[in-house]
């Protein structure tokens, strides 16, 4: 019994899609791309949703976030783009302004980074309900402090030797609290 289960166990292990990677995207095709500070934004224009732009520290990064937030409209009904960016204290900001909670702000230490923790936090909206957003990042001893203002919970910080890690610490506390 106990080998059966623990068969059936990797093999459902074996066959889960890793996460980031975008699956719902055969609709889509690139617009534009540009570079712009800390990397590039790419415009695709997608079926049924028009144009998403996503941001990153190389142009296939770009692409790839912007591939995810159409997977994120496709999965969860919530049309994001990439808004903005903003160099911040220890690295990167990226704004997406989406149709349910609005503009929503990760921080990360590469552009990259920052636009792949945003789009976690609306997936975090989407699975939860809470809905976060960076609110504000400083250089503290060893590290970087990330703070977040939550729907439900206020504010939350997470530290951490780099910004990204600060980032994902926030965000982790926030799905906890």
């Amino acid at each position: 019994m106990r080998r059966a289960l623990a068969a059936v166990l990797l093999t459902l292990g074996m066959i889960v899609i890793p996460a980031g990677t975008a699956t719902a995207a055969a609709g889509c095709s690139a617009s534009s791309s540009k570079q712009v500070s800390g990397g590039y934004r790419v415009t695709l224009f997608c079926s049924g949703k028009g144009y998403v732009d996503g941001y990153g520290s190389t142009l296939t990064d770009a692409n790839r976030e912007a591939l995810l937030l159409y997977q994120i409209y496709t999965d969860h009904g919530i049309d994001c783009t990439g808004s903005s960016i903003k160099g911040v204290t220890g690295g990167h900001r990226t704004t997406l302004w989406c149709s349910r909670g609005g503009y929503i702000d990760g921080y990360g230490s590469t552009l990259t980074d920052a636009a792949s923790e945003a789009r976690e936090l609306v997936l975090l909206m989407a699975i939860t309900g809470k809905n976060c957003t960076g609110s504000s990042t400083r250089g503290v001893s060893g590290g970087y402090e990330v703070t977040l203002w939550c729907s439900r919970g206020g504010y939350i910080d997470g530290v951490g030797t780099f910004l990204t890690d600060a980032a994902r610490n926030a965000r982790f506390a926030a799905t906890i609290s």
